[in-house]
């Protein structure tokens, strides 16, 4: 049996990373054929076919899978080797790095991130894609960098960190003709009408709530997202149910005011996650500790 070299691995990487050979020949700048022939070496060193065909992807097996991590974290250590700086220089550096967040993460968290990077570190890009049943995915491939939200359901080969902890509060138009006090109770709430958003595992926190008590909200309209909550309720007698953080930021730009919530709805710690891939870069250590050092609550 052969040993597996580092360029044996990269294929296997790159194979596993586009779901295809043709793009992984062609970001590796090999023939096709040369591509088919090192992964059939590496399936015979392994005695399993590592990819199956379904349409045009090639799916991985379980071996597959569990592998990925382990040769992911390898080739990127020998990156690291590779590249090795005893520092990373955020004053001049230009390295770009992809976030995952959530929309309220958007809202709530970019503007303190911008003002860091502004004042710090200039020349430093991001882009921001939202998070989806692909971000452990792209993650684990390097395609993101790091996730700021609430993702519960990572696989084994991240790593996490707690920033804060978000809970649920009331928003209402500062007008409101029934809402005039300074609380809310249970009666009120569930009298008024509701803007409900359909925001993952948030929504799912509120409605597993309500439903363990046998109560129901009067939805009078549902939202993708949080991105425009604010303008809605302001403008109605509906009130919503949003996170602490995000209602900051609402009341800052809309005609609006807070009640804390009249039901005790879970919380949930906001976390930054990252792959293990990237746990000794110094650009990465870095980053996490930008976030940790502005996020911390």
């Amino acid at each position: 049996m052969f040993e597996l070299d580092c360029k044996l691995l990269s294929i296997f990487f790159h194979v596993y990373k586009y779901k295809n050979v043709s793009q992984a020949a062609e970001h590796l700048q090999m023939s096709q054929p040369t591509v088919s022939n090192i992964l059939n070496k590496i399936r015979q060193h392994y005695n399993d076919p590592l990819f199956l065909r379904m349409g045009n992807e090639m799916v991985p097996t379980e071996l597959s899978r569990q592998l990925f991590p382990m040769v992911s974290e390898a080739l990127s250590k020998v990156e690291a080797i590779n590249n090795f700086s005893i520092d990373f220089d955020q004053a001049v550096s230009d390295q770009k790095f992809t976030l995952a967040m959530t929309d309220v993460s958007h809202l709530v968290l970019l503007p303190k991130i911008s003002q860091y990077l502004k004042k710090h570190a200039p020349q430093i890009r991001l882009n921001v894609r939202p998070i989806t049943s692909e971000t452990s995915y792209q993650m684990a491939n390097g395609e993101i960098d790091l996730a700021l939200g609430f993702l519960p359901h990572l696989e084994s080969g991240f790593y996490q960190q707690k920033l804060f902890e978000q809970y649920y509060v009331v928003i209402a138009a500062k007008d409101h003709p029934r809402l005039t006090g300074d609380s809310i109770s249970t009666e009120q709430y569930l009298s008024e009408s509701h803007i409900d958003i359909d925001a993952g595992m948030g929504h799912y926190h509120i409605e597993n709530e309500l439903l363990n008590l046998d109560l129901k909200r009067d939805i009078l309209m549902r939202l993708p997202s949080y991105l425009g909550v604010g303008l809605v309720v302001q403008d109605t007698d509906a009130i919503a149910t949003v996170p602490y953080y995000l209602s900051e930021v609402l009341l800052s730009r809309g005609n609006l005011k807070i009640f804390e919530a009249p039901i005790a709805f879970p919380t949930y710690g906001v976390k930054q996650y990252w792959h293990m891939s990237c746990h000794h870069k110094p650009s990465h250590q870095w980053l996490r500790h930008m976030f940790h050092e502005i996020l911390v609550k």
